[in-house]
């Protein structure tokens, strides 16, 4: 800290001011009285004026003061990284890194740790999963299976919240298990951190899969992409290959083994010098549920690697639940039930229910058929009781694929308990008037508040032929209705997707763009079109329609509502497209099916589970809402964990659990809510299954998660330092990166910054004997030039 002058003796000041006066008053006449007041004369009445005020500064008592921290009051917390990458050797080391650490906090090297401790309490932490305070660092073990380096900062800011922490040593190699958490702390509150970094940044030999990111969509072919970024580093360059195998779990269906089931394995040729490679794995999992996948390189001649434990990664995939309900409501028999019934009868998560009006309501009057028939005589030869069939002012409607003899008996659902049992509904050429105004409102309510999906699709009695304008349903679709807006000419309309169209994988029916443009231009006119006037905002046109006359109009329009989706088909033949041959059948059966996806993806369920990683473990997050979809506000939450991927063989040699069953904790203020924290150390694939029970012990409903538990792979994500993290961490809070050479000095480093708790020094200059020196001298320098001069 830098110093200042004071002057205790400030009461003093007008003596010296009246003396310093008197005395350089007369020096000048001194030296004015002979009129040689120049040239050399000038700097003898220099030297004897700054002789006389150091000798009149001594009345003042100045003193050299300065703030410093107060000894050993300061706290300077030394952290070290205990983990299991520190047991890595660099290149030309025949000791690990950890050997290296050990012996600079804890051999014959520490002697700077003592030193450091005169001044300063220096505090001993090792970290991996957690802080830990050690009361020397020989305890150091380096068998930790995590760098939660972010967590680790996170623990020292709140243990000495309020204590005077004035730096923190951080001994690591910046390979943090938890770097994506850095950001999350406001590293501008900590004192300023110093680390130092342990490991060469020389690339040892190693092939490694740096990270899998997973990703589902509703492109029908390939509804899983799986991206692996693989790195290798100093290794011989030969061909590497990565395969995707299915992973035997516990207690479950055997593994699909089917090659068809499976991307292909791909290959890739490392470099000498070191290379990064993307690979992207696309495929469709035949079963339903939580599956897990094992990726894994394999090679004839790897060499020698520094580590294996990154060679190979597990990857959870969801395949949603067992089946998806969806409901088809329709003003008549038609063809476009007909492919889009085929298109989701060859997939068996999607379950569709048909209600097809096969008759309208007519005018009630007296019917004169058979004696005593009073039923309508369109269902005379259908083998049904009077009592079943409809009477003759009502609509006629059947039931197509009804999961049981109640479903759909009464008509369309007429209570949300009937309704939101499904996932999604199709409403196809059917006028508003059909239904009542409870009905609209309820087909509101299931999209807004149930969160499903609505599909409106065009043909004669639908969208703004349809009545729809100022109904309930209305305010669910994506556009605009208006009955007075001039109608488009509707002869060979070509299909054509939007920008946003391109973007969106369940609009495509081609995974390649060459492929879909090529498809586009071969699909037949279509000649039925509504009209759409204007688009909602925040809506998106996905596909466009074009005439002759080079005019487009919206076809595929979609938004979000509520908690639920909707998207209307502005074409009302898309069957026309099915009738041009087998392959162009296909394709629309392969875009009905997506478009059903995309409707019951994240369709939320009446029981959800949700896993979440974090530096205490997994959090296991659990929402239940009753039958009409609300918060469930008395319940219990029965959590079931397993770990599901050891072999028969491996369970006999298993010291761990390999199930616990408990309750999770409801969340205050939140009905419906309940959350718990699970941590294990052991690697694998788990799976949470929950039970929410209601009021009465009755099951409400049941739901599934999963993991997957990789500590030693993200350790050894890379075994390069990470300086540009630390780099990063030492500038945000005022610190820097340091050398092992720098512990030397680093105790007189910190006493040098700003601490929380500092004393005042202070010396006295007046009793300097370099002060009286320096006036002597200038006194003798002044009458030694007077003699020069030969004055008096």
């Amino acid at each position: 800290m830098i110093g200042a002058i004071t002057l205790n003796g400030d009461s003093w000041w007008w003596v010296s001011l009246l003396v310093s006066i008197a005395l350089l008053g007369s020096s000048y006449f001194a030296w004015k009285s002979e009129g040689r007041l120049i040239k050399g004369y000038a700097l003898g009445l220099s030297l004897r004026a700054f002789g006389i005020v150091l000798l009149l500064l001594c009345v003042l008592d100045p003193h050299w003061a300065g703030e410093r921290p107060a000894k050993g009051a300061n706290i300077v917390a030394v952290v070290a990284d205990n983990s299991q990458g520190m047991q890595l050797s660099d290149i030309g080391q025949e000791e690990s890194r950890g050997g290296i650490l050990k012996g600079r906090l804890a051999g014959t090297e520490a002697s700077w740790l003592s030193e450091l401790g005169e001044n300063f309490q220096a505090r001993s932490y090792r970290f991996d999963r957690e802080l830990r305070r050690v009361t020397d660092f020989a305890s150091l073990d380096f068998r930790g299976d995590r760098s939660n380096l972010a967590y680790s900062l996170q623990q020292l800011k709140e243990r000495f919240e309020g204590l005077p922490l004035a730096g923190i040593l951080l001994f690591t190699d910046g390979v943090a298990t938890d770097s994506a958490a850095i950001d999350s702390i406001n590293l501008s509150t900590l004192p300023p951190i110093y680390p130092v970094v342990v490991g060469d940044s020389t690339p040892l030999p190693d092939l490694s899969i740096e990270r899998v990111e997973l990703r589902q969509t509703a492109f029908d072919d390939a509804p899983i992409s799986l991206k692996a970024i693989v790195s290798s580093a100093s290794l011989p360059a030969q061909n590497v290959s990565v395969s995707v195998t299915p992973l035997e779990i516990r207690d479950a269906l055997p593994a699909v083994n089917d090659e068809s089931d499976l991307p292909q394995p791909q290959s890739f040729r490392t470099q000498a010098s070191g290379s990064n490679h993307t690979l992207v794995f696309d495929w469709r999992p035949i079963r339903t549920g939580i599956q897990f996948y094992r990726l894994s390189t394999s090679n004839l001649n790897l060499g020698e690697e520094a580590t294996e434990a990154n060679n190979e990664r597990i990857a959870m995939v969801d395949g949603g639940q067992k089946a998806f309900q969806i409901l088809y409501v329709t003003g008549r028999p038609n063809w476009e039930y007909k492919f889009l019934n085929r298109a989701l009868y060859k997939d068996p998560q999607l379950q569709m229910t048909g209600l097809i009006r096969v008759a309208r309501r007519e005018p009630k009057f007296e019917f004169k058929g058979r004696s005593g028939e009073s039923s309508n005589p369109l269902y005379r030869g259908f083998g049904r009781d009077e009592e079943e069939t409809e009477d003759y002012d009502q609509p006629v409607l059947i039931r197509v694929n009804a999961r049981n003899e109640n479903e759909l008996s009464d008509g369309f659902p007429k209570t949300a308990e009937e309704l939101f049992e499904y996932d999604a509904l199709i409403i196809d050429d059917l006028e508003a008037e059909f239904f009542s105004f409870n009905q609209q409102t309820l087909i509101r309510r299931f999209v807004s508040e149930r969160g499903g999906g609505l599909l409106a699709l065009g043909g004669a009695d639908a969208l703004d032929h349809g009545g729809y304008e100022e109904t309930p349903i209305a305010g669910t679709l994506p556009i605009y209705l208006d009955q007075t807006f001039k109608r488009a000419s509707s002869e060979n309309l070509s299909w054509k997707l939007t920008r946003e169209g391109w973007v969106e994988p369940w609009t495509r029916v081609r995974p390649l763009e060459r492929d879909e443009r090529a498809r586009l231009n071969t699909m037949p006119p279509f000649r039925v079109l509504n009209t759409i006037p204007k688009i909602k905002p925040g809506a998106r046109v996905l596909a466009e329609v074009e005439n002759l006359l080079g005019d487009r109009y919206p076809s595929l329009v979609a938004h979000n509502f509520g908690a639920g989706k909707v998207a209307c088909v502005a074409i009302g033949d898309m069957w026309r497209w099915g009738m041009r041959g087998e392959s162009e059948q296909e394709d629309l059966a392969r875009l009905w099916r997506q478009i059903a996806r995309w409707l019951v993806t994240d369709v939320p369920e009446i029981v959800e589970i949700e896993a979440k990683e974090s530096s205490e473990g997994i959090v296991l997050n659990v929402e239940a809402r009753n039958d009409d979809y609300k918060p469930l506000e008395i319940g219990q939450a029965r959590i079931t964990i397993q770990r599901v991927d050891l072999t028969e063989e491996e369970l006999t040699t298993y010291k761990s659990f390999t199930e616990v069953d408990f309750f999770a904790e409801p969340i205050a203020d939140s009905p419906g809510r309940f959350t718990t924290t699970f941590a294990s150390r052991d690697e694998g694939a788990y799976i949470a299954s929950v039970e929410v029970l209601g009021p009465e012990g009755e099951v409400i409903g049941m739901a599934e998660t999963g993991w997957v538990n990789e500590p030693l792979a993200n350790e050894y994500r890379a075994l390069s330092p990470d300086r540009y993290l630390l780099q990063r961490i030492a500038t945000q809070t005022g610190g820097e990166v340091l050398d092992w050479n720098a512990l030397a000095t680093i105790g007189d480093k910190l006493s040098k910054q700003q601490t929380p708790i500092t004393e005042i020094w202070s010396y006295p200059l007046w009793h300097n004997g370099w002060l009286f020196a320096a006036s002597l001298c200038c006194f003798l320098a002044e009458w030694g030039l007077r003699r020069k001069k030969g004055l008096a």
